[in-house]
């Protein structure tokens, strides 16, 4: 039985050890083809800005470097319900959108920004 454990805790170990020791080179080149197709052209958390954060209930929602011509505009409380959605079309490489959310409970709410299969997620707190 000692023989089984030890053989077992060997090859655990080796598996271990060789797993430590291969780099993650598909997984880099994975992400960064992923970071060539953002239709968003979203490649900086300074792209979106929010602001004031946090806030009393207005804000705005600041996107430049915009890419895609038309973005699905979504804001989602805590617990995933859908609160707010607006189609933009793009006009110009800056688009400012001011929401009024103070009829809502105060807490954090997800800003997600949506285009040609893309996403990028933004938190905003209200006071």
């Amino acid at each position: 039985m000692k023989q089984i454990i030890l053989s077992l805790f060997t090859c655990f170990t080796v598996l271990f050890v060789q797993a430590q020791a291969t780099p993650p080179v598909q997984v880099q080149e994975a992400q960064q083809a992923h970071a060539d197709k953002n239709p968003l052209g979203l490649q900086q958390d300074e792209d979106v800005a929010i602001y004031p954060n946090p806030s009393n209930g207005v804000f705005t929602i600041s996107i430049s470097n915009l890419e895609a011509q038309e973005v699905e505009l979504t804001i989602l409380n805590v617990i995933g319900n859908e609160i707010y959605r607006e189609t933009i079309n793009r006009t110009e490489p800056t688009i400012s959108k001011t929401i009024n959310l103070d009829r809502h409970a105060k807490g954090l709410y997800y800003v997600k920004l949506e285009a040609d299969n893309y996403s990028a997620v933004r938190r905003v707190v209200i006071k």
